[in-house]
C-alpha cells in the first residue's frame, strides 16, 4: 500500500528535528493560551544585541541574561521561520535540510551545587548584613543538579508544562551551547498598544487556602514585595513615563506555590523616555536581586559559587506581533548532557529563617522537576 504523507506537522515533532539537526530555535506558548509557536534561524549563531535602544524594531526570541558577559551575551534568535500551532511538510522538508551537526558546542561544565549546610551559612551572612544596614534585601540562589538524559523528550516536557501550568510563559530555546527549558510566571515587561506594563512579583508562600487571603501574609513577604514595587516606581518616574497606575499587592496563584503581586501600567507617548532604557534600568529587579541594586548584585557576586547565566535574566517575543513581550526566566533549568541544572532562589530580609529559605528553593525546584519525573 502506498503511504499516504500528511500536510501537516505538528510543533513537537519540528522541535524534535530542530534539535536532531543542532539548529537554533525557540519554541514558546504564552500564558493562557492554546497554540504553541515556534522561530526557527537558518544561521547557527544567533543575532547578538549589545543593548536595547531599538528594542522596538527587533523581530525575534529574545533572551538576556542576569548579568551581561562575554560569556553570557544577550541574543536574538531570528524568525527565518515562525510557526503557529503547526508546520506545513514543505516547511518541516525545509528545515530537515538544514544542519548544524558539524558544529557542536565544546563540552559544557556543570555549575556549582551549594550543599543545605552551605546554603545556610550564606543566608546567615547576607542576613547579618542587613542586620548591619549594609542592605534591605539580596536574593539568593542555588543550582540542583539531577542526572537524568532528556534527549528525546523535550517536546514531550514542553507538552506537559503548557499542560499543567495554563498561567505560565512556557518556552525551550537551543543556541550554540545553550539548551534551557522554563515555566515562569513571572511578567517583565510588555508593550501593547502603547501601553507599558510591568509587575512586581515577590513573596513566596505554598499553595494552601489560607495564604489566598494577603491578610495571613507575614510582614517579611509583604516588606520584601514591597521592595520591589517602590523600586518600579521609582524607576518609571526616573525615566519619565507617566500616567503611572497600580493595581495590587494581591495574591496570585502560579503552579504549587502563591506569590504576592503587583501590576503597573504606563501610557507610551512622545513625553516618555526611551522603551529600551527603562527596561535595561529596571533589570535586575530586587525581586532577583535585591535592593539596593549595586550593594546587592555586588554580594551576590561575593557569596553565589555559580554563574547564574540566564537564569533571573529575561526572555520572550519581541516584534512578533505584540511589540515586547517579556518574561523574567524563573522556574527555569538548563540541560547539559545527561544533566539538569535547575535554578532557585528566594529574597532574604531581616527576617528570613534560613531553614524556610532553603525549603522554598526545594519547592520552586520541584516545579519542573514533578514534571521531568513524570516523564522520564
Amino acid at each position: 500500500m502506498r503511504e499516504v504523507k500528511t500536510s501537516i506537522k505538528s510543533i513537537q515533532e519540528t522541535i524534535s528535528l530542530c534539535l536532531e539537526h543542532n539548529l537554533t530555535f525557540a519554541a514558546y506558548r504564552l500564558p493562557n493560551n492554546d497554540k504553541s509557536e515556534l522561530i526557527v534561524q537558518k544561521q547557527y549563531a544567533p543575532r547578538p544585541i549589545e543593548d536595547l535602544t531599538n528594542i522596538t524594531v527587533l523581530n525575534g526570541f529574545l533572551v538576556a541574561p542576569f548579568v551581561s558577559s562575554s560569556e553570557n551575551p544577550m541574543f536574538l534568535i531570528q524568525p527565518d521561520y515562525h510557526f503557529k500551532g503547526e508546520v506545513s511538510v514543505n516547511d518541516f522538508e525545509e528545515i530537515g535540510n538544514i544542519n548544524h551537526l558539524a558544529k557542536e558546542s565544546t563540552e559544557q561544565e556543570l555549575p556549582y551545587e551549594v550543599s543545605k549546610d552551605e546554603y545556610l551559612v550564606q543566608i546567615d551572612k547576607i542576613v547579618n548584613s542587613i542586620k548591619n544596614n549594609e542592605l534591605q534585601k539580596v536574593v539568593l540562589s542555588r543550582a540542583k543538579i539531577v542526572e537524568n538524559n532528556l534527549a528525546g523528550h523535550i517536546p514531550e516536557l514542553l507538552s506537559n508544562l503548557c499542560d499543567r501550568f495554563a498561567n505560565a510563559f512556557i518556552y525551550v530555546f537551543s543556541a550554540p551551547g545553550k539548551l534551557w527549558v522554563g515555566a515562569t510566571p513571572e511578567p517583565f515587561a510588555f508593550l501593547n498598544n502603547d501601553i507599558f506594563h510591568t509587575s512586581s512579583v515577590a513573596g513566596t508562600k505554598e499553595n494552601q487556602d489560607k495564604y489566598r487571603s494577603i491578610e495571613n501574609w507575614g510582614s517579611k513577604e509583604k516588606l520584601e514585595q514591597q521592595y520591589v514595587s517602590d523600586y518600579i516606581n521609582s524607576v518609571l518616574n526616573a525615566n519619565h513615563w507617566e500616567n503611572i497606575k497600580h493595581h495590587g499587592p494581591y495574591v496570585k496563584k502560579a503552579g504549587n506555590l502563591l506569590h504576592l503581586r503587583t501590576d503597573f501600567t504606563s501610557n507610551s507617548g512622545p513625553t516618555n523616555g526611551n522603551l529600551g532604557h527603562l527596561i535595561s534600568n529596571l533589570h535586575p529587579t530586587p525581586a532577583v536581586c535585591g535592593f539596593p541594586k549595586k550593594e546587592a548584585l555586588q554580594m551576590i557576586s561575593d557569596v553565589e559559587k555559580h554563574n547564574r547565566e540566564y537564569y533571573s535574566g529575561f526572555l520572550g517575543p519581541v516584534g512578533m506581533g505584540q511589540p515586547v513581550t517579556l518574561f523574567v526566566n524563573l522556574r527555569c533549568m538548563k540541560i547539559v548532557g545527561a544533566n539538569i541544572v535547575l535554578y532557585s532562589g528566594g529574597g532574604l530580609t531581616i527576617d528570613s529563617h534560613p531553614v524556610d529559605e532553603w525549603y522554598e528553593t526545594e519547592i520552586k525546584a520541584s516545579t519542573l522537576l514533578s514534571v521531568i519525573q513524570d516523564i522520564c
